[in-house]
């Protein structure tokens, strides 16, 4: 479990959870750290997430701002970068997507007068990453996240409440900073058991995901030993500001469940299929997809969900390419 640091610690959240987060606090005078109160109970100022880029967009003056889309399997992290993260600015600029990235960041938010919040990420480090260090924190993140969920559970069904049930939960060995989190969420958070168990699913359906990938790359690494040895590709090593952040413990790991053939993974291999480098026609992909026998709409929402999960993007508007 994450401990508390000097400087903040950098939480590993998925995007599910971080973009359902509408609870923002600040403790202290002005120069206190300001959080966002996950529905788990985690105090967030910073985060740590690993995903796929796959949109970036210069929104401000004089390339003053921009903007990109990280897609974890559970969803996506939007990421400003502008003046006061000239680095992570230009790397954003210089970026040929789809590219895994892992961020390093500030946890940020966005409340316009009709009361939503919008949570975005100021990367304090960006950095290239590669597909083995996204599924090793998409099983950390899952790790994480399912105990955090026991500990959400056990005090909904607690029936405490404030300082009762933080002393209930500190009482059962929970951490002190996800204790006072977990109060603030029960108390914040409408119908948080439906969230949490919406939640389970989105974890479950990461997990899967990254099964899913493993499996096929395992066919790849069989191929790839029937080719040349300066055909091989070359490894992306991981950045060492990066390994810092990464938690030393890699031990328990939730159990992969062998994942369901459904019409998402018939349709991302349609995609992976037809796709020879520049791109296949959405229209091409819909009309193959229904004559394997899946419906229209649902191969719209196949495509929006691997889209999430970035294994696909939009290039531009139309055009489909794999990742």
């Amino acid at each position: 479990m994450d401990k508390i640091l000097d400087r903040e610690v950098a939480w590993r959240i998925f995007a599910w959870e971080f973009n359902r987060s509408t609870l923002h606090i600040s403790e202290g005078d002005e120069r206190a750290p300001n959080y966002i109160i996950t529905p788990t109970g985690v105090k967030c100022n910073r985060l740590f997430i690993v995903g796929v880029v796959t949109e970036v967009e210069n929104i401000g003056k004089d390339n003053s701002l921009w903007r990109g889309r990280v897609a974890d399997p559970t969803g996506v992290f939007t990421v400003y970068a502008g003046h006061y993260q000239p680095e992570a600015a230009i790397f954003l600029s210089e970026l040929n997507i789809p590219a895994y990235v892992a961020v390093v960041g500030k946890a940020r938010k966005f409340e316009p007068e009709d009361g939503s919040v919008y949570t975005s990420v100021r990367p304090e480090d960006i950095n290239n990453a590669d597909e083995e260090l996204r599924d090793r924190w998409v099983l950390d993140t899952a790790e994480r996240t399912l105990e955090r969920i026991n500990y959400i559970e056990d005090a909904l069904s607690s029936g405490k409440s404030g300082n009762d049930l933080k002393e209930y939960l500190l009482g059962k060995g929970t951490n002190a900073v996800l204790a006072d989190g977990a109060v603030k969420a029960i108390e914040h958070y409408k119908d948080l058991d439906k969230t949490i168990a919406e939640l389970k699913n989105a974890v479950i359906h990461a997990i899967e995901a990254v099964a899913s990938d493993r499996e096929t790359k395992a066919d790849d690494i069989e191929n790839q030993n029937q080719m040349k040895p300066e055909e091989k590709s070359v490894e992306i090593k991981t950045p060492p500001e990066i390994e810092e952040t990464i938690a030393e413990e890699d031990n328990a790991k939730p159990e992969l469940k062998e994942p369901e053939t459904g019409p998402k993974e018939i349709i991302a291999g349609i995609i992976d299929k037809l796709d020879t480098g520049k791109g296949i026609s959405y229209s091409i992909v819909v009309e193959t997809a229904k004559k394997a026998g899946i419906d229209p709409e649902i191969v719209e929402s196949g495509i929006k969900e691997l889209m999430d999960e970035g294994r696909c993007y939009e290039p531009k508007i139309g055009i489909l390419r794999k990742v």
